[in-house]
């Protein structure tokens, strides 16, 4: 089970008198879902940038509100000022520990491929996978070794790593990640009468697309 917890305060400012709260640096919360009204929290900035970095995006985390009452939540949607990026307002869904829920994993590439060649490149197509797990199951992230990937065999969901507990949702042939090799594209010169050009090879780097 997720071991962050996050510390919270119950908040009377809604509207547009949360800016008095980020000038303190709090950062106003909700949170709703399991058949319960949605309840008005506010949080430190601080508190919650160190609990989403370790996993806490797609992770479990049990807020504990000042004065009593504990909620067991995942992130459900996070705003942020367009200029400075500081967090503005966090949605958090309230979970029921018995029932599973869908929810987006971080994937992470461990090893080098066996058959990387000078040139070739690792494209990761999935950055994150979708699965389903009771809240209690759901990891920080999956790691996966890209060791066997090759030009002909990609990593696909179905060789995702079983983890117990947890469910990806998808096509088991949908690629996560792919060996490729640039493009390379010979330009010939031709020679003029005072001077003689040798063949130039121009190694071209094909675009990364995203997933």
């Amino acid at each position: 089970m997720s071991e962050l917890k996050l510390d919270a305060q119950p908040r009377s400012l809604t509207g547009r008198k949360v800016r008095q709260l980020r000038t303190q640096g709090l950062v106003p919360v909700v949170v709703y879902g399991n058949n319960q009204a949605p309840v008005n929290l506010q949080v430190s900035a601080r508190s919650l940038e160190t609990a989403l970095h370790h996993g806490g995006f797609s992770q479990l985390v049990q807020v504990n509100v000042q004065g009593g009452g504990v909620h067991n939540v995942l992130v459900r949607e996070i705003q942020r000022h367009p200029v400075s990026h500081a967090y503005t307002h966090v949605d958090m869904y309230a979970v029921n520990m018995s029932e599973k829920q869908h929810t987006s994993v971080p994937v992470v590439s461990t090893g080098k491929p066996t058959a990387m060649l000078t040139g070739m490149m690792v494209l990761q197509e999935m950055d994150v996978v979708e699965i389903e797990a009771l809240p209690s199951d759901i990891p920080a992230n999956i790691e996966i070794d890209i060791t066997a990937l090759d030009l002909e065999r990609p990593i696909t969901l179905a060789d995702m790593p079983k983890i117990n507990g947890v469910t990806y949702l998808g096509e088991d042939h949908e690629h996560v990640f792919v060996l490729m090799q640039p493009r390379v594209e010979a330009v010939e010169e031709t020679a003029t009468e005072d001077s003689s050009e040798p063949e130039v090879v121009a190694r071209g780097k094909q675009e990364d697309e995203a997933a």
